[in-house]
């Protein structure tokens, strides 16, 4: 119940401080590339969800058998929920997009957030995949799930596209109690497998 408490002050704490962060970010150079604004505009998101995972105590260990390839990539996770986006965003060291429920689109300052970040809003897959497919053009990297509207393999072998495969485990650990969650150290994994072309299965080179 500590660890909650300690969230939601970090949460509301976060967002009032970034205020003038968010402002900031909508006076970006037009000269700057797509790929160097996204870094920009991720660098709180990154801090504050690498903090949220912080606050539970829980310790995280990576691994990644080699570095991950240059330009847009797919990261995908078989199951995709709040808890594995937020490690994967937080921790991975590019600036990756993904696909938000459209109502957090609605809420106040966190909405402004995800249009800034240029987060997909969830919906019709053809949209989605419109969407999808703008970003990649642009240079940016996706975070997918197996089990999405869109079918992350058929996308990397559609646009030649590098895919890395990432699995979590200990992020179930972080919550106890079966009607009254309370957060909990952890010992959370988060890891990376070798990038490969689904078009031709090949195992690429960074």
């Amino acid at each position: 119940m500590v660890r909650c408490s300690w969230l939601v002050i970090y949460i509301v704490y976060m967002l009032l401080k970034n205020i003038k962060q968010l402002f900031n970010q909508r006076m970006l150079d037009p000269r700057l590339s797509y790929k160097k604004q996204m870094t920009l505009v991720y660098e709180q998101p990154k801090a504050f969800l690498e903090g949220c995972i912080g606050i539970t105590g829980s310790v995280v260990t990576i691994h990644q058998p080699e570095p991950i390839p240059e330009g847009p990539v797919l990261y995908v996770h078989p199951r995709l929920r709040l808890a594995e986006l937020a490690l994967i965003a937080g921790y991975i060291e590019e600036p990756a997009g993904f696909i938000a429920n459209p109502t957090l689109f609605r809420l106040p300052f966190i909405g402004q957030w995800l249009k800034r970040m240029d987060v997909i809003a969830g919906g019709s897959s053809e949209k989605v995949y419109e969407d999808l497919t703008k970003q990649l053009e642009k240079g940016q990297s996706l975070i997918l799930s197996l089990d999405g509207c869109i079918d992350p393999v058929e996308l990397a072998a559609h646009f030649h596209l590098p895919l890395v495969m990432v699995e979590t485990k200990g992020t179930d650990d972080m919550q106890k109690g079966s009607f009254f969650k309370r957060l909990t150290p952890a010992d959370v994994e988060l890891s990376f497998s070798k990038a490969y072309i689904p078009a031709n299965e090949k195992q690429l080179r960074a």
